[in-house]
């Protein structure tokens, strides 16, 4: 690829993360700024999928395991040991990393299906674990299915604006690092054949667990920031598969393995989501599940992917 046209990509995309640093400044509608951190925050939570399934083609149906141990993390830390967000946070996005770690090492030997049903099983067995925890070994630690009420913010949405920007900034940066790095190379060879990409030297196993558990760190932060962000968290929310399957929509919509597809995807969803809604309240699921199977059939490779292939905009 053109070196110009990278450092050109990559300026682009700075420049409009420093404008949107200056946001709060300017938008005085809390609803609309509200509106804004969701867009930005499912940007990052889509891009996290795509980080690994996106590139690997090792579709993870369950990474919202990880958004909820971020979750639980950070609401046990605060509550039961009075540790600060910010270091709580850092924790969350650690422990949830750890846990891809072990996780990873005996699930991503499994291939296809067998893979897909393995993290839709392990997300479903951590969802009952917190539903059980304290009858089952009577110790009040995730109080259950009642949930965990976190310590009141006392923060504006400008505060939780702030704090989902630069994470979801890091995403997108580690997608560009992916497109143009030799372990994003790697990445794409799994995808494509991953027995030639062995042959060829590639450590496949390092390269996907880097993926799983990079993509982990990022849902654990994720995850501790809405728990913050809402004050109040069950096993049936934050471990909810239709955070899920709302991620891979989005990727879908936008284009698994692309660069920008999470971030157009989850842009396109959330809008329209949002505006469908607030006019058809009782028919505005049935409007998107109709919208997204026409755009699904007309760009089957999502809106980046089917640009690239018609334009030949292979910089994207």
């Amino acid at each position: 690829m053109n070196f110009k046209i990278d450092r050109i990509i990559l300026i682009i995309f700075l420049g409009i993360t420093a404008a949107l640093a200056f946001l709060p400044n300017f938008v005085e509608s809390e609803y609309l700024l509200r509106l804004i951190t969701v867009v930005i925050f499912w940007i990052g939570i889509a891009g996290c999928w795509n980080m690994m399934s996106g590139y690997t083609g090792y579709i993870d149906f369950g990474p919202v395991v990880y958004f909820g141990i971020g979750s639980y993390v950070v609401a046990i830390a605060m509550t039961k040991y009075g540790i600060p967000f910010f270091p709580s946070l850092f924790i969350s996005g650690l422990i949830s990393g750890s846990v891809a770690f072990l996780v990873g090492i005996p699930t991503l030997r499994l291939k296809g299906a067998y893979f897909a049903i393995a993290t839709f099983a392990f997300a479903e067995a951590m969802k009952q674990i917190a539903l059980e925890f304290d009858r089952t070994f009577s110790v009040s630690f995730f109080q259950g299915s009642d949930g965990i009420t976190l310590p009141i913010s006392g923060h504006d949405n400008s505060f939780f604006f702030y704090c989902v920007l630069p994470v979801t900034f890091l995403v997108v940066l580690a997608h560009y690092y992916i497109e143009h790095s030799k372990f994003g190379y790697g990445l794409k060879a799994i995808k494509e054949a991953e027995t030639a990409a062995e042959i060829s030297g590639v450590n496949t196993t390092a390269n996907k667990l880097g993926a799983y558990v990079s993509s982990a760190f990022f849902l654990g932060l994720f995850g501790a920031i809405e728990a913050y962000w809402i004050t109040y968290i069950t096993p049936s929310d934050v471990f909810n598969v239709q955070k899920t399957v709302q991620m891979v929509i989005m990727t879908l919509l936008g284009g698994m393995g692309t660069f920008l597809g999470p971030v157009v995807g989850a842009t396109f969803l959330t809008l329209i989501s949002e505006s469908l809604g607030a006019r058809f309240v009782e028919y505005y699921l049935i409007m998107i599940g109709g919208i997204i199977i026409v755009a699904i059939l007309i760009m089957p490779n999502g809106i980046i992917g089917s640009l690239k292939i018609r334009k030949k905009l292979r910089f994207i």
